[in-house]
């Protein structure tokens, strides 16, 4: 997971068409923290204020650091006599292998995310999955085709393959190694290796190029559909752009954006999670359907997105009330598109898309078993804590662990809409639901 790896770079840095003022720095990244450049500029004469910075880093890359730079605003330091203009600064983007323009244009991006190896994984177990070159899943979009497929990490196979596989059976493991001797010396020229990782890659062809900025706008629609599919924030963790040149040379960028996650985001992100127990894998849905379906739909979404992308497990007041004042909202858009009387508007989304354990769950915390009255109920709390003055009757009966129930009975019955908007099937997001679903 290279992108949740804290990362350290010294070299030289200067800004385009000004090498003669270049100055020493050292860029930090951190998921936490983003891209951060710390330098020291010794000449009375400061380069220009850019959009980019170049870099040449001790590991001999050539690297570009894509944000604000304004060395005239720093401060100066004088020490025994040597005036300098110390200074950091954070940027948008660093990526390293060549210096970019400002508009640099690309077409190819490979990338992989969080969660991906479970989600795809026929068999549940990644041990048992066989390596293979060709896409496992294949999709061409408006805007260019998009590949899902293995990449592998393996180590060669000694000649004693007794080192690697063990077994009880002496006889067999010793017929086992004379098998393979035979084949390495039937196929002298052939390489046997063993497979250590097989993660999923994804990779990104555009049929028109586009700059850093729209590039990672792409992956970032993608990252939000798995972590609306996995109900859980999904990242990037690696990611790699290639620049075709004009001598037909394929450069590799390796991009590290500022992310800027909070800790428990990427605890979250980064879990361990099984196969045989996620309620939507490859294997339950039309995926190429859903995500030609999500590629027209997702900017509707983004609020929902947002949610579940900065799930942090941590809920205060404050917080809930926005969120139950939000998700009320979603409740009464969904209502509008479907043309609903407006006294069903909290109603109808529950009833047509809430599973029974959410119905339930809400029932028990306001007190009734009537979902027309659970809706109304959701009314009067929105009202509660969105009109000043009005009296506080729920709230003061529901306790901080209440409101985020409701909050997440809410957010749970506005993702079945979305994925139901989307294609995923009725059977499934009810599997989806109870799966989530907490209990009162």
């Amino acid at each position: 997971m290279k992108l949740f790896e804290e990362r350290q770079w010294v070299g030289e840095f200067f800004v385009p068409g000004q090498y003669e003022k270049r100055f020493p720095g050292k860029i930090d990244y951190s998921i936490e923290d983003g891209v951060k450049l710390s330098y020291a500029i010794t000449d009375k004469e400061l380069p220009s204020e850019s959009e980019l910075v170049y870099g040449v880093l001790d590991t001999g890359d050539k690297c570009t650091l894509i944000g604000n730079f304004k060395p005239h605003r720093t401060g100066i330091s004088v020490r025994n006599g040597l005036a300098t203009r110390p200074g950091k600064v954070k940027f948008y983007f660093l990526a390293i292998g060549d210096f970019l323009e400002p508009d640099e244009i690309f077409v190819d991006i490979y990338f992989s995310l969080t969660t991906l190896q479970e989600f795809f994984c026929p068999q549940g177990f990644k041990n048992h999955e066989k390596f293979s070159d060709q896409p496992v899943f294949s999709l061409q979009t408006d805007y260019g085709l998009i590949n899902i497929g293995n990449t592998g990490s393996f180590e060669f196979l000694g000649d004693d393959i007794t080192a690697q596989i063990y077994s009880r059976d002496d006889d067999a493991l010793e017929r086992l190694s004379e098998c393979y001797k035979s084949v390495r010396k039937e196929y002298p020229d052939s390489f046997f290796m063993l497979k250590k990782d097989i993660p999923y890659r994804i990779h990104i062809v555009l049929d028109a190029g586009l700059t850093m900025r729209g590039l990672y706008g792409r992956i970032k629609e993608i990252a939000d559909l798995f972590s609306l599919l996995i109900y859980d924030p999904v990242y990037p963790d690696s990611v790699t752009l290639v620049k075709h040149t004009d001598t037909s040379d394929r450069i590799r960028i390796e991009l590290y954006p500022s992310l800027v996650r909070d800790k428990r985001t990427i605890k979250f992100a980064t879990r361990e999670r099984f196969h045989f127990l996620m309620p939507i894998t490859k294997a339950k849905i039309d995926l190429g359907a859903v995500v030609k379906s999500w590629l027209g739909l997702y900017k509707k979404f983004s609020t929902i997105i947002s949610s579940i992308q900065n799930e942090t497990g941590f809920r205060d007041e404050h917080s809930l009330h926005g969120e139950i004042v939000l998700y009320a909202a979603q409740f009464e858009s969904i209502s509008h598109s479907s043309k609903v009387d407006g006294k069903q508007k909290y109603e109808y989304p529950l009833t047509t898309w809430g599973c029974k354990k959410i119905t339930d769950g809400l029932g028990k915390l306001f007190s009734t078993q009537d979902i027309a009255a659970t809706g109304q109920q959701i009314g009067d709390l929105r009202n509660e804590i969105a009109h000043v003055g009005r009296p506080k009757e729920l709230l003061s009966k529901l306790e901080m662990h209440d409101l985020a129930l409701v909050s997440q009975y809410m957010q749970l019955t506005i993702i079945g809409f979305i994925l139901d908007s989307i294609g995923v099937s009725e059977s499934i997001v009810r599997d989806y639901q109870e799966c989530f679903c907490p209990e009162p």
